[in-house]
């Protein structure tokens, strides 16, 4: 399963969003905790305070009045007269607590001495107003301004990072072509006054420019040295046909094989160019019949295999019409086939022609798991008894022309039990 790819920018936005909620978090867990404090330990020590200090007024004066304050209200009860309390008070017992009194829920301290106790409750709606104004107002203006510079060191980071953006854009969207590579619209980015940016152009730069020079090199090599073995070649196969008419040896063992060896390199050039050739669109693409460039493959190579035991035979369960270049067909096919009767010693060779595509399958030696995973690698032959000669390129061909024209390529094998080739032709390019 392909990973979830993800853009700078988006994780510039990931990081900002994520500072804002930590900011916000800690804010939040900064004034609960403020609130615990101040409930918890500032006003409970306030109110044993404000007892204490009563109880020594008290013993100096036997008629010092409980606090009636804004925020603060206090009751003496004293040996269990209850009657000048509120009802909601007379049920608790001595401690800090918080309680319902007169639909009100304040803090309420009760602390016992001697045949008296004290009750202090504190009304904390006043003083949260004054928290509020004091305290939460100012805080609220340190986290706008919080926001602003985090909002501001995104702006700076994008800044920062768009010209990378850009580059990542252009590189995106350039159009890659067979043969040649994409051109880099990357002006913009060259004017911009920064290291790192003019760094990473002239790299792309350099790397564009010697691979654009390997390309060449490659292209130039694969066409000169295509042309020049097509002249031997030629030679080779005039001598031939003079030698067959001259001492009548057509049918000599030797003689085929020269013939097949020609066979392939004319082939294996054939391919050489085309895959040389700039862009897929320069070949002529045209309705190719599968059916019948199955059974003229299988005509040429029946003749010049005829030597092995090997019978063919061609399973055609539908009309397969295909908008494609007929050479590349030819050679797809070619090279499928002549893997098939290199492969098969003895047995049987089955060609299978579908609405969408054809299969080889034949009975010979059979590859491997491993041997099937490197089948497309170049110069690589599968091991078995067999004495035919190669050169490797086959399936690698195959897969480059598949691959060239979009399509699917499918080889299943068991070892000692032979192989099969399917190939896959997209909806698009068969004629119904």
């Amino acid at each position: 399963m392909a990973k979830n790819k993800t853009t700078l920018h988006a994780k510039l936005i990931k990081v900002f969003l994520i500072q804002v909620a930590l900011i916000s978090l800690v804010t939040v867990g900064g004034i609960y905790a403020a609130k615990v404090m101040v409930e918890g330990m500032l006003v409970r020590k306030a109110l044993e305070g404000e007892a204490q200090h009563f109880w020594e007024m008290r013993e100096q004066n036997p008629n010092f009045s409980p606090p009636d304050t804004m925020n603060l209200k206090a009751y003496l009860s004293t040996n269990g007269d209850y009657s000048s309390l509120p009802k909601d008070l007379i049920h608790l017992s001595p401690g800090y607590q918080r309680t319902k009194v007169n639909q009100e829920t304040p803090i309420v301290y009760i602390e016992d001495k001697g045949n008296q106790r004290l009750y202090l409750i504190f009304d904390e709606v006043k003083v949260s107003r004054l928290a509020l104004l004091f305290g939460i107002l100012p805080l609220a203006g340190v986290l706008v301004v919080l926001y602003i510079l985090a909002w501001i060191a995104y702006r700076q980071s994008h800044k920062a990072v768009s010209p990378i953006v850009k580059l990542a854009k252009s590189v995106r969207q350039a159009e890659i072509r067979y043969g040649s590579l994409p051109d880099f619209d990357l002006q913009e980015l060259r004017d911009i006054p920064d290291d790192e940016v003019s760094s990473l152009v002239g790299a792309l730069d350099q790397f564009t420019q010697r691979l654009e020079l390997f390309i060449d090199r490659e292209r130039h090599f694969t066409r000169d040295a295509s042309h020049e073995l097509r002249t031997p070649i030629a030679v080779i196969r005039s001598a031939m046909e003079l030698l067959e008419r001259r001492y009548d040896v057509a049918n000599d063992k030797t003689m085929r094989r020269v013939y097949r060896t020609l066979y392939d390199m004319e082939s294996l050039i054939e391919t050489l160019l085309i895959l040389a050739r700039e862009e897929k669109a320069v070949l002529p693409v045209q309705d190719v019949d599968i059916n019948s460039m199955a059974l003229k493959q299988l005509d040429t190579l029946e003749s010049l295999f005829k030597d092995k035991a090997v019978s063919v035979s061609v399973d055609e369960q539908a009309k397969l019409v295909v908008k494609a270049p007929e050479s590349v067909v030819s050679i797809l096919m070619s090279n499928l086939l002549r893997n098939a009767f290199n492969y098969t010693p003895q047995g049987n060779i089955v060609i299978k022609i579908w609405e969408q595509g054809f299969s080889i399958t034949d009975s010979g030696v059979g590859m491997s798991e491993q041997q099937v995973k490197n089948v497309f690698e170049p110069f690589y032959r599968g091991e078995g008894n067999n004495n035919e000669k190669g050169y490797g390129l086959g399936m690698t061909i195959v897969k480059r022309l598949c691959n060239r024209y979009d399509w699917h390529l499918r080889v299943t094998s068991e070892l000692g039990k032979g192989t099969e080739v399917s190939v896959h032709f997209p909806k698009s390019q068969i004629e119904i």
